[in-house]
């Protein structure tokens, strides 16, 4: 029998597979921990990734500015409002701006517990200060001494410059200060310094303070440079006056000049008064005299006027203006005396006379 006749054989089956069973309840509790375990972890990278933007959130008030440093490097500049920066790779640098304020030749202090006390019955100033004689002493352009008390006031516009050009901005600021205000006063005497030019002193080292705080100031990134990243405000000169040993006498010469101000004062006082009385005064006396002449000319034209009408009429009748005119002077010259009248030939022996005159002022 060869091999093609030979029938095919059954395959032959291999193992059998296990029957399918549940998982045991160790493996169950495995399986529930590996799971805990992973939302544990999730939830502990998320709370500290909150935590980290929790602690990168800042608050930045008005008024405040703020720069940020990565890694020593700045990064950008923060103004009012809420942001958020990267703690460990970022820096945050924070600093009031609004309404800077520096003292030269004195200090405030903070008031004793006894004078800020409201239940206190201490009449003592709240406010304490603390002099500085080396900083207030100056020396004036005729080569005199004088203490000037000043205030300078500023508002930073640029933290980043104030805080990174220069190593000490607030120590340089008072320098200047301090530097520009001596300039001023050494161009002045001690007597325009103590009254009429401290407008000027304090203009002066206003600008000056400008000049000298944008020639320190190095340029950042190319960007063109300003007076330390401040704007000066306003610099007051609280208090000028001479040194101690000569004050009093100072004193005598400021009493002697109020004085002579004074009575320069009362003497234009009593210029303004009697010059307009005297003018208006002479006003109405040349109007007077106007008024005089005009009627002393009207006068004379009239009087010539008349005279001329009665040149025409004596040259009519000569014997009755002669009479008339005669009649009309003695009535001008005795105005209050009787007259009596005569005629020529009415009577030798009896005067005629009829009293009008005296009959009519007895009625």
């Amino acid at each position: 029998m060869s091999e093609a006749d030979v029938p095919d054989s059954p395959p032959t089956e291999g193992p059998s597979a296990p029957p399918t069973s549940k998982p045991s309840f160790k493996q169950r509790v495995g399986r529930a921990f590996r799971l805990a375990g992973g939302l544990l972890f999730l939830l502990i990278l998320l709370g500290l990734a909150g935590l980290y933007l929790w602690l990168g959130t800042v608050q930045i008030l008005p008024g405040e500015q703020a720069i940020v440093l990565r890694l020593g490097r700045y990064v950008r500049t923060l103004n009012a409002g809420p942001h958020v920066y990267f703690p460990g790779v970022e820096t945050l640098e924070r600093a009031w701006v609004k309404n800077q304020r520096m003292e030269f030749g004195y200090r405030t202090r903070a008031p004793s517990e006894k004078a800020a006390d409201p239940t206190s019955e201490s009449e003592v100033d709240p406010l304490e200060y603390e002099d500085d004689p080396n900083e207030r002493r100056m020396l004036t352009g005729d080569a005199n001494l004088v203490d000037v008390e000043f205030v300078l006031e500023y508002d930073i516009v640029d933290l980043r410059t104030f805080r990174l050009s220069v190593r000490d901005a607030r120590g340089t600021i008072r320098d200047v200060a301090r530097a520009a205000v001596r300039e001023a006063v050494a161009q002045r005497t001690v007597d325009a310094v103590l009254r009429e030019a401290r407008g000027l002193v304090q203009a002066d080292a206003e600008k000056r303070i400008e000049e000298l705080l944008r020639a320190y100031t190095p340029r950042l990134d190319g960007e063109a440079s300003s007076a330390l990243g401040i704007r000066v405000l306003s610099l007051r000169l609280q208090d000028v006056y001479p040194p101690e040993p000569v004050r009093e006498a100072f004193r005598d010469v400021t009493s002697a000049l109020q004085d002579k101000e004074r009575l320069q004062l009362e003497a234009q006082t009593y210029r303004d008064e009697v010059v307009p009385r005297a003018r208006g005064e002479a006003q109405r006396l040349v109007a007077e005299a106007q008024a005089y002449r005009d009627s002393k000319v009207l006068q004379a034209k009239g009087e010539a006027s008349r005279f001329t009408s009665l040149l025409g009429e004596y040259r009519k009748s000569p014997e009755v203006t002669r009479a008339r005119l005669y009649i009309e002077t003695l009535e001008t010259v005795l105005p209050r005396a009787d007259k009596i009248i005569m005629q020529d030939g009415s009577g030798e022996r009896v005067m005629p006379y009829l009293p009008l005159g005296r009959r009519t002022q007895e009625r």
